[in-house]
């Protein structure tokens, strides 16, 4: 990347400011360039000087030097043979250093997508790092909800960016099956199919639904479906209480949960039942092992914050078994066992959490609603015990507005908004986009109305619109005898300030991937498309008659041409990341008014 070429350059300078004795020879972060708030004042802005002024200060035990004079000794020893930069750096404010490029890095530099094509924006930063995102993780006891849609597209697309980035990636869903949620499923199963009149017969008690049982219509379809297999009603729920958990939890997420995740376009490299953890006692397993750690103690826990034990009461006489999260972060320790000897919901996460690292990930990020906000800390102290190191994306749910009013979200009243339903208003590709028009932190209006127009003020009709007319000159070009091509020398010709602009916006997609893998951000993905195809438009729309991609001299058509090709690479690549198609042609043009026209009218 271009960036690195120049940062090589003023690590060499600083080696030899090093050699000179200006600064002492110790460990120093890594050069930092950023993009200068003011276009006027370069491509590159370096603080080097400043941050280096307060390690030479802190090595040393001296005083600080001049950051200016310090900049000024970098510029003085900074080589640059390979002729990257414009003219020397200036020095600015209490010592940036304002780097600027010559043009002819930036043409040189655009040939890495005619190189790289489909995997432009790829790179090697993750090292092969083998991370797990663990996402949806829905208790399958429903349909999706559009809460469940925004968490679902916040993990896929930081799945895919951790694998644009070089992480080996791993999608998982757990499965919370085994809950006392699980077991309210199958008793609203069991009382649904005790009240269809085909399955009331003689010796067969009518069970009432209970208020806390889920009241959802399609209850009865996991009832039809049960009575189907032709249990024995008259036996108590106690016996069928397990046969008919399994049986509900699966018949959901096989015929609810999969498929709205596949007509979303969301994939899953494996489904991990809590149930199994129990079954393969895997939480003992945990404990001996964390126990033989240190991690674990007996002890006597206080009561919950907000709660005072009552004098008169005795004190527990027996302690229970906890995790020592205190010592990494937590604000009291967690009992892995309720009194009764039952394993705590913590306990479970933890076991699960430990199969993680067990298996060979070293990054783990999971992906919550933000009402699992209390719940990060603890996990993140449990998983740090373990020898492991957590990352928590928290999301806002979504406020689906549609004819000016919200609509509630209740899985067990059945009055909330399915992710079908909206898939089937406003269609994958926006409902993707919309969810992340925003951090996920953030709360999010999502209006439907908006995501149905087929005009420039939705931003993903904005956006795909602006590859389809990238796709129309290409065709366009292809009607009069040109193909797009790669031709360092034709490079020349693109000159214009808007031209090069587009160039580095084009060139900002790998280190813009890299960076937001780290740091868990795919709303920047969605940000770099809308402003570059609004620096496309702008370009396109101002120079459509006096500068036209296809004219009569070919060093420039062939520049232009290509520089269409790259935006329309970059645009595909990005889109790629997020699920969102590519059309190459859309169906209606934006509304009347819009400069966005096809460039063949």
């Amino acid at each position: 990347m271009v960036k690195d070429e120049v940062a090589l350059l003023v690590e060499r300078a600083l080696d030899k400011c090093v050699a000179d004795g200006l600064l002492p020879a110790f460990e120093r972060v890594a050069v930092q360039l950023d993009a200068p708030k003011q276009a006027s004042h370069g491509d590159f802005a370096c603080n080097a000087a400043m941050v280096l002024q307060k390690q030479h200060a802190a090595a040393t035990g001296a005083a600080r030097p001049n950051p200016r004079a310090l900049a000024q000794a970098i510029v003085e020893r900074l080589e640059d043979p390979e002729g990257l930069l414009a003219g020397k750096p200036e020095i600015a404010g209490p010592g940036f250093l304002n780097l600027r490029l010559a043009q002819d890095v930036w043409h040189r530099a655009l040939g890495a997508v005619w190189n790289e094509r489909e995997k432009f924006g790829r790179s090697d930063k993750g090292g092969g790092r083998k991370t797990m995102v663990e996402f949806v993780s829905a208790n399958p006891t429903g349909p999706l909800h559009v809460g469940h849609g925004r968490g679902a597209v916040i993990g896929d697309v930081v799945a895919s960016l951790l694998d644009w980035a070089g992480y080996e990636v791993a999608r998982e869903f757990y499965i919370n099956d085994a809950g006392g949620q699980a077991f309210r499923l199958a008793h609203a199963v069991l009382a649904r199919a005790t009240e269809l009149s085909e399955a009331a017969g003689p010796g067969v008690a009518r069970v009432p639904l209970d208020p806390e049982d889920y009241q959802g219509e399609y209850i009865k379809d996991i009832s039809r479906a049960w009575l189907a297999t032709k249990p024995d009603l008259a036996k108590p729920f106690a016996e069928l209480r397990e046969p008919l958990r399994q049986f509900a939890t699966d018949w959901v997420l096989e015929n609810l949960i999969k498929p709205d995740l596949a007509l979303f376009g969301i994939r899953f490299d494996k489904f991990y039942s809590e149930k199994t953890l129990h079954d393969q006692n895997a939480i003992a397993h945990a404990v001996e092992v964390l126990r033989a750690k240190g991690v674990l103690a007996e002890e006597v826990l206080p009561p919950p914050k907000g709660q005072e034990r009552d004098p008169d009461e005795p004190v527990e006489a027996k302690p229970l078994l906890v995790m020592k999260t205190t010592r990494f972060g937590d604000d009291r320790d967690r009992p892995i066992f309720k009194t009764t000897g039952e394993p705590t919901y913590f306990a479970a996460d933890v076991a699960y959490h430990f199969d993680k690292l067990g298996r060979g990930y070293q990054r783990l990020i999971n992906v919550w609603g933000a009402d699992h906000g209390g719940y990060v800390t603890r996990m993140k102290a449990a998983v740090g015990a373990m020898g492991g190191s957590l990352e928590v994306i928290l999301f806002q749910l979504v406020n689906l507005m549609k004819d000016g009013q919200p609509f509630k979200m209740s899985k067990r009243a059945a009055n909330y908004v399915t992710l079908r339903e909206l898939l089937e208003e406003a269609g994958s590709d926006a409902t993707r986009f919309f969810f992340l028009l925003r951090r996920g932190d953030m709360a999010l209006d999502f209006d439907v109305e908006l995501a149905r127009k087929r005009s420039s003020e939705n931003p993903v009709f904005y956006v795909q619109y602006g590859h389809a007319r990238c796709a129309a000159i290409l065709r366009k070009a292809a009607e009069a005898g040109f193909t797009p091509r790669w031709d360092r020398a034709a490079m020349t010709a693109l000159s214009l300030p808007e031209e090069i602009d587009l160039i580095k916006r084009v060139l900002q997609l790998p280190e813009l991937v890299a960076q937001a893998a780290l740091t868990l951000e795919p709303h920047r993905i969605v940000f770099y498309l809308q402003e570059t195809i609004a620096a496309f438009h702008g370009y396109y729309t101002r120079y459509k008659k006096t500068e036209r991609v296809i004219s009569d001299d070919p060093r420039k058509t062939t520049a232009r041409l290509y520089l269409v090709w790259s935006i329309r690479q970059a645009l595909a690549n990005g889109l790629s990341i997020l699920g969102v198609s590519a059309p190459d042609r859309m169906d209606s043009p934006p509304a009347e008014g819009d400069d966005v026209v096809d460039p063949a009218d």
